[in-house]
């Protein structure tokens, strides 16, 4: 194998990483990001952030609006990988308007930013530490669709050399369902969370 073969195959492989997340939350390879867990664990308040989750509260401001998301770890599209455990919350603020009908609860975002100093807010009685991604670019992701493959009976011609006629056989059909958005609250490990210390 030449080496040019490689080196092309390496910068192939390397277009097709920085590809695999959707525009306008695609960055440079050479940019570092900061991870949610660093972000957390450690108190980091600066740096470029490119986080996924579940929208969990919007409200629009004067200029800008604030988005609250469940944070969920990416997948390698950039999807968040949604399930019933999460690392906790963090806010994101996006210049302009985004429509609440649009920008739903429960719907999956990425969102791509700098991070700034943490806010103190409250899930309901719990006091909670947010981390804070400014000026952000977010990208709302569709509906995912689900293929689904259904095995059931169906009518067959017997071929040669057995005799003509129709006997039972099965086929096999793919269909197509979208998943539902999650609503409600979503399972927060305690344990793991920015509590605001007395």
């Amino acid at each position: 194998m030449s080496k040019k073969f490689v080196v092309v195959a390496l910068s192939l492989m390397a277009l097709a990483g920085c590809a695999s997340y959707p525009e306008p939350v695609r960055i440079a390879d050479n940019v570092a990001l900061t991870s949610y867990e660093n972000a957390t664990q450690q108190n980091i308040d600066f740096g470029t952030a490119r986080w996924s989750g579940v929208i969990a509260e919007i409200s629009n401001q004067a200029n800008q609006t604030r988005l609250e998301v469940v944070y969920f770890p990416s997948g390698s599209n950039g999807r968040p990988s949604v399930s019933d455990q999460t690392q906790g919350r963090f806010v994101t603020y996006i210049k302009g308007f985004l429509d609440p009908m649009v920008y739903q609860r429960g719907k999956s975002v990425t969102v791509l930013g700098e991070l700034t100093r943490a806010e103190v807010g409250k899930v309901d009685e719990y006091e909670y530490r947010y981390p804070v991604i400014k000026d952000a670019k977010v990208y709302l992701w569709p509906k995912q669709e689900e293929r689904i493959e259904v095995i059931d009976s169906w009518p067959m011609m017997r071929p040669y050399p057995y005799y003509w006629g129709y006997s039972p056989g099965i086929r096999v059909r793919t269909i197509t369902k979208q998943h539902s958005t999650i609503q409600g609250p979503v399972h927060v490990d305690n344990n793991k969370q920015n509590k605001v210390q007395p």
